[in-house]
């Protein structure tokens, strides 16, 4: 080999281990990510009647939804029966639902679920909570778990059923049937 050959196979081992540790640090930081569960925000907004409604993700007594909607959204309400039979499921004591109702200035969310039969818990005015949790359209959904962790977010495009299914697999409920 002459000597040129060699610094150049040189220079070509170090490129490929160079580039292989590289591929696995990636690796590594990418896995690290998607194992490391989001801790839940607090907040404090206005219910139904007026009062204040405070949610502390590090004192929960049982898991929580958090539903970002508005009474305008087509895909919140095809959602939100779906995931009232997730709450009827788990039952009261077992799973807290907020419906955090923003982007929704000429709406009447405390009407709009009285009529869709839904008894979540609602929060008014959402748009500062939406913000904290980075929501920018609707229905953004949550699951928290006791421990203050974000255990479930619906992506973009997730069907209700896909939801459901996904919400009830999280809280160990048995598969549903349609609403």
């Amino acid at each position: 080999m002459l000597p040129g050959q060699y610094w150049q196979s040189a220079i070509g081992v170090v490129i490929v281990q160079l580039k292989s540790w590289m591929l696995g640090m990636l690796l590594a930081l990418s896995a690290a990510s998607a194992s490391a569960q989001q801790a839940a925000i607090a907040w404090q907004g206005k219910g139904a009647d007026g009062n204040v409604v405070a949610f502390d993700p590090q004192h929960l007594q049982r898991p929580a939804v958090l539903l970002f909607w508005a009474t305008w959204c087509p895909y919140c309400k095809a959602l939100m029966p779906y995931l009232q039979k997730v709450y009827n499921a788990a039952g009261r004591d077992k799973l807290d639902v907020y419906a955090i109702d923003f982007k929704d200035e000429d709406g009447d969310p405390v009407a709009e679920l009285r009529e869709r039969g839904q008894t979540f818990t609602l929060v008014r005015d959402g748009d500062p909570i939406a913000a904290l949790y980075g929501v920018k359209g609707t229905p953004g959904l949550f699951l928290v778990d006791t421990k203050g962790e974000i255990v479930y977010k619906r992506t973009g495009g997730d069907t209700p059923e896909k939801v459901e299914a996904a919400l009830r697999a999280q809280l160990g409920l048995p598969a549903g049937d349609k609403p």
